[in-house]
C-alpha cells in the first residue's frame, strides 16, 4: 500500500498555507416525523406505530472552515443514518467536501432505513430529512464567523458492558440491568468541544460520551432524543444561546445503568431523565472550566477511503465501510466510523493517536456507503454475543483494520511518511 502521493500533497499544502482564522457556522432544524410510524431499535418492540412525541428530535449543523478548506459536523436525534445525497448535494451546492452526520443512536427515533423496515427501500421520512439536514447546512454555512476552539474532559461511570462471559465460555448480553451493576469494560471519559467567539462567549457545546441511549425500552411508543436529548436540553438551559450538540463514541456493548423498564411512561421517562441529568450535571461542572481559545493560526486537514469487507456468514457478500480521518488545529484528530463501533477501537485510537484530543466518532457516516452495522473487535467476535457474532455480518478482523488504516492517515495528516529512509 503506497501513501507517498497522498503524503507528498499534505506535506507541500501545509507548508505552504499562511496563517489562516478559524471560522464557525451553526444552525438547527426540527426533524419530528410529521406523522407517526415504526420506531427504531428494538426486535422485540411492544408496540407498533409511534403514538406521540415526548421531545422534538433536532438536526444540529456545525461549519468549520480554515483558508479554503471547510467541513460539516452534523449531530441528529435519530438511530442511524444512511443517506447518499447529502454528501453529494453539500459538496456540490455548499463546497463541503466532507459532511460527519453523527446521530445520536437514540432507539426512540424513527425507522426510515430499508434494513430497519424491513423493506427494499427507505420510506418517504429520508428524503424530508436529507432536505432538511442540508438546510441547517445551508444557514451554518451563511452564518461563518470567527471563532475559537477550547476542550475540557471529564469522567462519569453511567454504563454497563452488556456482553457478560457466561458458564459455557461464550459471552451473552444482558440488555435489561435493574440492579445497575457496573459490569465492565466501559469508557467514562467525555469530552467537551467549545466553539466560542473571538472575545470568549460560548457559541456551541460538543459533548461527546458513549452509552448507548436505550434509557428508554421496548414500551415506550414516544419519540424522543433520550438521555442525550435532556442532556442537550439541559445544557441550552443553563448556558442561554448555547447550541447544544451530541456525539456518540464507540457504544456498540455499553448500556446505560438507567432504564427504564416498568412499562409506566411517566416512571420510564423519569429514570431516562435520571440518566441525562446526571451526566449533564457533570458536563456543566466541567464546562465552567472551559478558557476562551487562544487566538492561533488555524487548519483543517481531513482524508476520507472507503475500504472494502467480506460478510462473516456469506462470504461472497462485499461490505463497504467509508470513514474519514480529520485533524484540526494539529492536536484535535477525529476518527469518524459508522455502523456499531465496539470499544476497542476507541480505546486503540486513544492509545495510539498521539494527539493531545483523539475523538473517536461512532455511528458517523461520512461517505454514501450504507450503515455496515455492528463492527466487533477479534476476541469479542471470537467470544460471541449480541453484536459479536449474533446480528453482526462483517468478517473478523474489519474493526483491526480500520482502526490501523485511520492511524495511517492521522500520521499522514501529520506529515510523518516520508518519501525516502529516515535518518538511522
Amino acid at each position: 500500500m503506497n501513501f507517498i502521493p497522498f503524503v507528498s500533497l499534505i506535506l507541500t499544502c501545509s507548508t505552504l498555507l499562511p496563517a489562516q482564522e478559524l471560522l464557525a457556522g451553526l444552525a438547527r432544524i426540527d426533524i419530528t416525523p410529521t406523522e407517526f410510524g415504526p420506531m427504531y431499535g428494538y426486535r422485540n418492540r411492544k408496540c407498533g406505530p409511534a403514538v406521540g412525541v415526548r421531545d422534538a428530535l433536532h438536526a444540529k449543523a456545525l461549519v468549520l472552515q480554515a483558508g479554503e478548506t471547510r467541513i460539516a459536523i452534523v449531530t441528529m436525534d435519530l438511530g442511524s443514518i444512511a443517506g447518499a445525497s447529502i454528501h453529494r448535494r453539500a459538496a456540490d451546492e455548499l463546497q463541503l467536501p466532507l459532511v460527519l452526520l453523527a446521530p445520536s443512536h437514540t432507539h426512540s427515533a424513527p425507522a426510515f432505513l430499508g434494513a430497519s423496515l424491513g423493506t427494499d427501500g427507505p420510506s418517504p421520512y429520508l428524503a424530508q430529512l436529507e432536505e432538511k439536514i442540508m438546510q441547517a447546512l445551508r444557514e451554518a454555512s451563511s452564518r461563518m464567523t470567527p471563532a475559537r476552539l477550547s476542550l475540557e474532559r471529564g469522567a462519569i461511570r453511567l454504563g454497563y458492558n452488556r456482553l457478560l462471559l457466561r458458564e459455557d465460555g461464550r459471552a451473552r448480553a444482558l440488555f435489561d440491568n435493574l440492579d445497575r451493576v457496573p459490569h465492565g469494560p466501559v469508557d467514562p471519559e467525555y469530552v467537551l468541544l467549545q466553539v466560542s467567539s473571538p472575545e470568549g462567549a460560548p457559541r456551541a457545546l460538543i459533548v461527546h460520551y458513549t452509552a448507548h441511549p436505550v434509557a428508554l425500552g421496548t414500551t415506550n411508543c414516544l419519540y424522543s432524543g433520550d438521555f442525550p436529548g435532556v442532556l442537550q436540553r439541559r445544557i441550552e438551559s443553563a448556558m442561554p444561546g448555547v447550541q447544544a450538540m451530541f456525539v456518540q463514541g464507540a457504544a456498540a456493548e455499553t448500556n446505560p445503568l438507567f432504564q427504564g423498564r416498568t412499562g409506566d411512561t411517566e416512571k420510564d421517562f423519569a429514570t431516562m431523565t435520571r440518566m441525562g441529568d446526571l451526566l449533564a450535571d457533570e458536563v456543566l461542572k466541567t464546562a465552567k472550566r472551559l478558557k476562551p481559545g487562544e487566538p492561533k493560526p488555524a487548519s483543517i486537514l481531513h482524508h476520507t477511503t472507503t475500504l472494502n469487507f467480506k460478510g462473516r456468514w456469506a462470504k461472497e457478500t462485499k461490505i463497504p465501510v467509508g470513514l474519514s480521518t480529520v485533524l484540526i488545529n494539529g492536536e484535535i484528530a477525529i476518527a469518524s466510523v459508522p455502523g456499531e463501533p465496539f470499544l476497542t477501537m476507541q480505546e486503540r485510537w486513544k492509545q495510539h493517536a498521539d494527539v493531545p484530543y483523539p475523538l473517536f466518532y461512532g455511528y458517523t457516516q461520512s461517505t454514501p456507503d450504507p450503515w455496515p452495522g455492528y463492527i466487533p473487535g477479534i476476541r469479542t467476535a471470537a467470544y460471541g454475543g449480541y453484536g459479536a457474532d449474533n446480528a453482526t455480518t462483517i468478517e473478523p478482523g474489519a474493526a483491526e483494520r480500520i482502526m490501523d488504516h485511520h492511524l495511517i492517515q492521522l500520521y499522514g495528516l501529520r506529515g510523518m511518511w516520508l518519501n525516502e529512509p529516515g535518518r538511522p
